[in-house]
């Protein structure tokens, strides 16, 4: 009860430190929670399903001149059918996205579905809500819904045996709910909201058994880690039995491993670097709030120099007295860490909207805040406690009582507070420039040329579910529109890629090993006028050419047909520049010649790099068909009459549709735009700490060097002498901080930028300005104490004790 005494009395004794030094350790706190959320959200995904440690996905890799290395966890359709004959003991299932419709009476709505093995959920434990889920896809007629679905279809009333008539890929089937599981959360990888049975004579298509085709996941069940690697090692045997043979994967081109599932989510460097960056951002934002008391707390120390010199008179030891200053600080970190906590649950609703996050403190269950709160307030508590107990159970009584000041740590503390000053900010700027790299590269993305025009283009991604036969008269209502000038369907669209299609292509008379993988595009009428592509060389397909139509070639025909390609497929085909490409011809996906060059249309983002693309032209309707419309106007204002129209003339097909610029920001910008964001709100919040302690560290020195500018002022300085002398005294740390920061911003920096093929250069103007920004920040945080100072009358300042 002492110790709290003491302790509130040197707060309130001291209410401007107090204040500064709860209140950064409470920013600091809310910050570390907030990011500490993030993370485990993120790192946390899919091991909350039981049993998750012991379950892969087997992925593909291709080695082929042209494309991309990274791995992707799709295999074969009946690749787990195969492995199951050589492995009779293999434990596996499958899941295949697909789009469906549910139709009830007159309404029809677009839902989530996948088809899985009917031993899906023996493999993959949900918990159930009502009825057996394994039991259930063992029926065909069969179909598991989430509790969200069942609500949804059948309000209060029982779901099980209820009828759902689905249409999937086309095909409309009658189902019955067989079980009811619980909504999934948000950190699961692999979710949906209804799960029908795979049955091969319902689904499976001319690629299921097609060796390189990417269908579906494939996931095996392995007892540890050991038998999982041991299996990895037969994936080579495995390929040499089955697929090398088949003829249409080479070997040396193409691998298989096994990916764990609870890696999945961030699989991909760019995913791990982006959370683990944030991870940092919160544990340094933290350790400048730290850095911060302990500045403060060694500051101020010498102002309870005479009631520690009285403690030991009175037969305090030093062991009693460092127990007090630390269980003060304990105390003091418990009371910041319960103001964080506050300010954190205020700042989640924010956070959440702009990290487009669905992040919730917890404090019961396994993932309650309260056991690591708990831990992070001991640990801050005695990491921030221990140094200022040292340094005040260290002055001597004697020296103490007989001073006329109180001590204040001499030369030896002033630089140790200058060295914590110089770490803090070093920290502030290596964050601001990291932010300026940042949002410039995110406005980068966002206005850079794309090779077509992305505003006033419309995507409808339902035209893909329309009837073959319908597909031209929804065209012509979609034109009909007003404010439209351009329409086109094709296998693609920015930020929509229906078809992976790609094909190794070589020039004829040169060597099939000399060819580059180019992704093969099949596209309608105006495909290039209502993108705005720009032509380099040639021409554009033309109807008056019956070679540029491929609809009009016979099956299996090996006449020559007429194709487009890309600037780069140009050069990666070896063509010394695109006119030289016209009238070239090509060998791999049939008999092509080279009749236009466009330049590169950058469909997929910015961290991607573009590849070769040929484009083939048809006038009938083609598979995986995407439609894109050229309009002017309010987007909003055409997307509401172009659903309107699309309910008079496909009434059976859920609308889906959405500009250019949304479909570009949801699959490609979004997640580095909103981690830009989180990294944005935690830079700045560690640079409000750092000018937190700076402003606690200008109070305190300059109210012990009164007397000393009272003295230079009665010898002839002047106020403007004074204040220059002050402010050169505290930004000379920060100036020390820019330049330690910009080694490490600038490595942090460049690997981050490297992950993107489109980026910014790494500009010296970042650096300069982060800099210009934290000494313009520093001199008006201490220019009033200097100011006050400097201007006070030296009588006063000689008076002063």
């Amino acid at each position: 009860m002492s110790a709290l005494t003491s302790l509130y009395r040197s707060l309130t004794r001291h209410k401007l430190f107090a204040a500064l030094n709860i209140g950064g350790l409470a920013l600091g706190i809310a910050t570390f929670l907030v990011l500490l959320l993030f993370v485990r959200f993120e790192t946390g995904f899919d091991r909350a399903i039981p049993g998750a440690d012991k379950l892969y996905v087997i992925q593909e890799r291709y080695h082929m001149p042209g494309y991309p290395e990274d791995p992707n966890p799709y295999t074969m359709g009946g690749q787990l059918d195969v492995l199951r004959a050589d492995y009779p003991g293999l434990q596996g299932t499958r899941y295949w996205d697909q789009n469906a419709t549910v139709r009830q009476g007159n309404t029809v709505t677009a839902e989530s579905l996948r088809i899985v093995d009917p031993n899906f959920f023996a493999l993959i434990r949900y918990p159930a809500v009502s009825g057996d889920p394994v039991r259930a896809l063992a029926d065909p007629g069969s179909v598991v819904v989430t509790e969200q679905i069942a609500r949804k279809y059948f309000g209060s009333q029982p779901a099980i045996g209820r009828a759902m008539t689905i249409t999937i890929d086309g095909q409309t089937f009658p189902y019955r709910v067989g079980a009811v599981i619980a909504d999934m959360p948000n950190d699961v990888s692999f979710r949906s909201d209804l799960f029908v049975p795979l049955v091969r004579a319902r689904f499976a298509n001319e690629w299921f058994d097609h060796w390189g085709s990417t269908t579906l996941h494939t996931f095996l069940r392995f007892p540890d880690a050991a038998a999982a690697r041991s299996f990895d090692g037969e994936l080579p045997r495995f390929a040499e039995r089955h697929v090398f043979p088949d003829g249409n994967v080479k070997k040396g081109t193409w691998e298989q491993s096994l990916r764990p599932l609870v890696d999945n989510h961030l699989y991909d460097p760019a995913d791990r670097n982006a959370v683990t960056t944030l991870g940092i951002v919160g544990i340094l934002t933290l350790l400048i709030a730290i850095v911060n008391y302990v500045n403060l707390a060694t500051a101020r120390s010498g102002l309870r120099a005479r009631e520690v010199a009285m403690r030991k008179v009175l037969g305090g030891t030093r062991a009693t007295l460092i127990r007090q200053f630390t269980g003060e600080a304990l105390a003091t970190v418990a009371l910041a860490a319960l103001i964080g906590l506050a300010l954190a649950e205020l700042a989640l609703p924010l956070i959440n909207a702009a990290g487009g996050t669905k992040l919730a403190l917890h404090y019961l269950g396994s993932a309650s805040i309260l056991p690591p709160l708990i831990a992070l307030v001991v640990a801050v508590g005695l990491v921030a406690g221990i140094y200022p107990a040292l340094v005040l159970t260290r002055f001597q009584p004697a020296a103490v009582l007989a001073s006329a000041r109180a001590p204040g740590g001499g030369r030896a503390g002033a630089r140790l507070r200058g060295a914590l000053v110089v770490f803090q900010f070093g920290i502030a700027v290596a964050f601001a420039i990291g932010t300026g790299v940042m949002l410039a590269q995110t406005a980068h993305v966002r206005d850079a040329d794309l090779g077509f025009r992305r505003d006033g283009l419309f995507i409808v991604h339902a035209f893909a579910n329309v009837e073959p036969a319908d597909r031209a008269g929804v065209l012509r209502v979609l034109a009909a529109l007003p404010g439209v000038s351009a329409i086109t369907s094709a296998q693609n669209a920015p930020g929509s890629q229906s078809t992976t299609n790609t094909s190794t292509i070589y020039r004829a008379g040169l060597d099939e090993s000399r060819g580059r993988s180019t992704m093969d595009v099949v596209v309608g009428d105006d495909y290039f006028a209502t993108f705005g592509a720009r032509l380099i060389a040639g021409r554009l397909f033309d109807t008056a050419h019956p070679g540029d139509d491929t609809a009009l070639r016979q099956a299996g025909s090996k006449a020559p047909y007429n194709v487009v390609v890309n600037r780069t497929a140009a050069a990666d085909l070896g063509f010394a520049s695109p006119a030289a490409a016209i009238g070239g011809t090509l060998e791999g996906n049939g008999t092509m010649t080279i009749v236009g060059v466009v330049d590169d249309l950058r469909f997929r983002g910015p961290r991607q790099a573009i590849g070769g693309v040929e484009y083939r032209y048809s006038s009938k309707p083609f598979a995986s068909a995407l439609a894109t419309i050229r309009y002017s106007g309010d987007p909003a204002r055409f997307r509401d009459a172009a659903e309107a129209a699309w309910k008079r003339i496909a009434p059976a097909v859920p609308f889906e549709g959405r500009t250019v610029a949304q479909n570009l920001y949801e699959e490609y910008y979004k997640a580095d735009a909103q981690r830009a964001r989180l990294f944005t709100i935690g830079a700045v919040l560690a640079i409000l700490i750092g000018c937190i302690g700076l402003y606690g560290l200008a109070a305190f020195d300059t109210s012990r060097r009164v007397k000393e500018i009272g003295i230079r002022k009665t010898i002839g300085a002047s106020t403007a002498d004074v204040l220059r002398l002050l402010l050169t005294t505290f930004l000379r740390p920060v100036l020390i901080a820019s330049i330690v920061a910009w080694p490490i911003a600038w490595v942090a920096m460049r690997r981050w930028l490297s992950g993107f093929d489109d980026r910014i250069a790494l500009s010296p103007w970042f650096f300069l300005a982060a800099t210009m920004a934290a000494i313009v920040i520093a001199t008006a945080t201490i220019f009033v104490q200097a100011w006050r100072v400097a201007r006070a009358e030296p009588a006063i300042a000689l008076r002063y004790e």
